[in-house]
This record gives structure tokens, sequence and C-alpha cells, in this order.
């Protein structure tokens, strides 16, 4: 979900209650009668301004996650996050921020915003942003909750870890960027969900920046974040008695915190689950970890006939995505066979399959096929509103080789060049090319292995093989190129002083 907006994730809020108002500075708000007031004057402040002010006064000096603002204000509305930065800009110039020194919104990155102003209140109900009615800021499931589309091929899945969940209290579901861990998650949340509400809560930890901290981020939004106590602690006091339910969502960059936190909680609440999702395992005892494989693709040696390709969930996402993009082809062998060979040339991964797939009513199913052997393929667009790291295969690819350490990032690179799928020998011959020692190579080829960057698939001798997946192959390749160029610019430079 990551960059995704909530708002259909929402419940809505119950109203404030009329006649109560709120003092700040020169201002006076009545929530009830939707007014804002300074010295006695009228202030003319557009709806959606209003709405954001009404939510952060109610949490004062509490950090407001920014897609519960664009949910209250643009309700059921797909907008882009600009939207909610000019409407801020908007609403602290009506507010005269600035003016000497004189500050009432304060932005917190990564996460959202706050009032720090200081308020009169006169009985000013809090509104609640929970259907248990708690002052809750992690934004709630809906029962059943609205899942993303495309479960294509996941039913079993789903169905297997639903019947883990009651004894395993933590599920690690893990995989390469864009297989689909977040619809699982989401999924599987559904199904479960019911057993643990209202204590059913939601994550999206990708909305955290590097070097964030999940346990005061969890604490605000679930409004815990009152003295100077340790976050983790008034955490663990508050699902010490629960029986809940936390899907925490794509935390790969910052695997080491989410590992304490969910250990911490886990050790005083018996009854708290966690679904996690993640590029890489946490590695912490209780977690049972599930790697989530790609989408089911026809072998090279099957038959070409719709009614028989059709039967692999990677076909069925690639002309469904198609059809719904506008392409259309005739039901042929050769078509079904060039729609097979796609999805195996982009290893069942959904988001692959996804970008390719709204190619076809542009370039055709032969030219699409021939383009998945360039760069190109890693920068085709995907879905407008997708988070970031899912806009093209690039972003996806980047948001894991980031998280790379340099001698990891080396080895990456250099995998690029030999022949796949390889033995460990070979592999670690290029790793040892980059590194001094064989215990830092096998570390490095370990932390590829763990980081989803470096598949290991069954040899014919029952001896592991390992292999890059072709658009990570196709990256690492162009980063090579890219350091070798600047590498040979270097040396140029120091030879003409």
């Amino acid at each position: 979900m990551g960059d995704c907006l909530l708002s259909d994730l929402l419940t809505d809020p119950a109203p404030t209650e009329c006649g109560e108002t709120v003092s700040f500075g020169p201002f006076r708000l009545y929530p009830g009668e939707r007014r804002l007031e300074r010295a006695g004057a009228v202030i003319s402040l557009g709806s959606r301004a209003l709405d954001i002010l009404i939510v952060l006064i109610e949490h004062a000096g509490e950090v407001v996650d920014r897609r519960i603002l664009i949910a209250r204000a643009w309700r059921n509305i797909v907008v882009d996050e600009s939207n909610l930065r000019v409407t801020i800009a908007s609403l602290r110039k009506a507010l005269g921020e600035g003016e000497d020194g004189t500050q009432y919104v304060q932005n917190v990155p990564g996460i959202g915003y706050c009032f720090v102003g200081q308020l009169a209140r006169e009985n000013l109900a809090i509104r609640n942003v929970n259907p248990a009615g708690e002052n809750t800021g992690i934004v709630p499931f809906h029962s059943p909750i609205p899942g993303p589309a495309g479960l294509l091929g996941r039913d079993e899945t789903i169905r297997n870890l639903a019947a883990i969940l009651p004894r395993q209290r933590l599920i690690s579901i893990v995989g390469p960027g864009g297989i689909g861990k977040t619809t699982v998650g989401i999924s599987l949340a559904n199904a479960v969900g019911a057993a643990f509400m209202p204590e059913v809560h939601f994550a999206d930890l990708s909305e955290l920046p590097d070097g964030g901290m999940i346990a005061p981020a969890l604490a605000y939004r679930l409004g815990l974040s009152e003295g100077n106590g340790d976050p983790a602690t008034y955490l663990a006091q508050y699902f010490s008695n629960r029986s809940a339910l936390i899907l925490l969502d794509n935390c790969e960059h910052l695997v080491d915190d989410v590992a304490r936190t969910t250990e911490r909680i886990m050790s005083t609440s018996p009854d708290t689950h966690f679904i996690v999702t993640s590029r890489e395992a946490l590695r912490i005892k209780g977690e049972y970890v599930y790697r989530l494989s790609a989408l089911a693709i026809p072998p090279e040696a099957m038959p070409t006939k719709a009614e028989d390709t059709n039967l692999y969930a990677a076909v069925e996402l690639f002309v469904e995505r198609a059809l719904a993009s506008g392409a259309s082809f005739e039901h042929t062998e050769r078509n079904w066979a060039s729609i097979a060979k796609i999805c195996r040339r982009l290893d069942g991964i959904p988001l692959a399959i996804e970008v390719a797939a709204a190619r076809i009513a542009t370039f055709g199913l032969a030219e699409t096929s021939s383009l998945l052997g360039t760069r190109s393929r890693l920068q085709w667009r995907g879905r407008r509103n997708a988070p970031a790291r899912h806009r093209n295969l690039a972003a996806s690819i980047d948001w894991s080789h980031r998280l790379l350490s340099e001698t990891e990032r080396l080895v990456f690179h250099r995998l690029s060049s030999i022949e796949q799928p390889a033995t460990l020998d070979a592999v670690l011959a290029v790793a040892a090319h980059r590194v001094a020692e064989q215990p830092e190579a096998m570390e490095a080829v370990e932390g590829l292995v763990a980081k989803h960057l470096l598949l290991v698939v069954p040899g014919r001798d029952d001896l592991p093989r390992y292999r890059l997946l072709e658009s990570e192959r196709i990256f690492a390749q162009e980063q090579l190129r890219n350091a070798e160029i600047d590498q040979f610019s270097g040396s140029t430079r120091n030879l003409h002083g």
C-alpha cells in the first residue's frame, strides 16, 4: 500500500457536538458550526482547510497521519498528496503563521502534521476515528476490509495462512518487490480480522523514513503519546490485556526496529498477533516466515491453447490487465505462446506482469515481448496512483537496492554478468572478486538471498542454484555499466591531472 491513499479504509467519524468552542491566539473555532473567527470577525476558510484544522485541534499535540487528513478532507475522493500540502499552506496563511514568529501547524516529515498552538477548550468533544469509540490514529480496518484488487492465484495461500495464524502469533510474508505481499497481507487480515475486532490495526511503514522509530509512530496513532515515557512501554501496556491483530506493511527498511517493537509487545501480550510484510524476515523468536512465491507460469514445453495457458494465474492476470488497458488480440496459438513466454520472462511477478500488460495496446504482443530484454521495461509506468516504489520496476528494485550494504551492492552488480542459474562456487567466485575474505563473500551472498535479490532454485543434482530475476538482472547490469563508466571517467581525469 505504502504511498497509496487510505480514505477507503476509514470509518466516517462521529460529528462533534454543536455549541462547543476552542480558542487559540486571536482565534475562536466553533467546530459544530464549522466557523472560525478572529477577534470576532469570521475568517473565510475553505471547507477542506477547515476540516483539517478541526482534526488537528481535536488531536492537538499529537501527530495526525497525513492520510487521515486526506481522508477527512477529501472523503471518498482519490487525490495526490500535493493537494494536502497546498491546503495546509492555505490554512497557515489564513492563520497568519510567520507573523511575530507565530506557529500553529507543524510538519512532521514522513508522518503528518501536528497542532502546536496553545489552546483554551470549552468542553470540546474529541471526534473518534475508530468505530470502537477509542481515540486511535492507526487506521482501523472495516469488517470486511476493502482489500486491493488482483488477488489471482492466492486463495490457497490465504486459506493456509488463516489456519496457521491462531497458532503462530507473528507471520512474516516475505518476498521480492512487486510480488504481492501487501495484497496478501490485507486479504489475510480480512479473513481473520473478525475474531480480533475492534482491535484490528494497520500501519504502512513505507511512510516512515529510514531510521524512523516504530514505537513512537504507533503510540501517536493509538493516542498514547502523552507524557515523556517510553512509547514502547505504552504500547506493551496497551496491548497487554487485549486480543489484537496488527498488520505492519513494508517493514524492510526498518526491520531492526520492527523486530524490537513486535518482540516487546508479544512478550507482554499473549493475545496480540502480527502480520508483517517485508522483503526481509525479522529473524526473531516466534516468527513464522512465509516466502510468497510468484504466480504460476506455463512451462516451456506445454501446448499453447487458451484453455491450457489460462489455467495459470500469471497468464490470467496478464490477460485481465491487457484487456482492461484497451488491448485486443486474436485467440491464436501463436498469441498464446507469446503470452506464455512474456509471463515466463517476467518470472510470474504480478507488478512486472501488470506494467507489461499495459503496453500491449500500444506495442502488441510480439513487440512487447522483444522489448522485455531492454532496460525500457524498467521504466514502463504502472498505475498512476500506485505507491512511489511501485510506479515502475526500476523504482521497485531501487527500493531494495538502497537497503543493501556496499559489499552486497557490488556483488549484486557483478552477479548480473554471469550465466544463470549458477552454482554456489560460481557465485562465490564473483563475490570473492569484490571482497578480500571468503567469509565476507559468503555474508554478502547470504544477505542478497535474505533480501530476495538473489533467488535459490533447485538444481538437477539436488544442489542449490542461484539466479537473479530478469528485471533485477537488467537493473544490476545497468548499475554495473554506470559504475564502470564512472571508474573510467575518474581514471581519465587522473591521467589528465
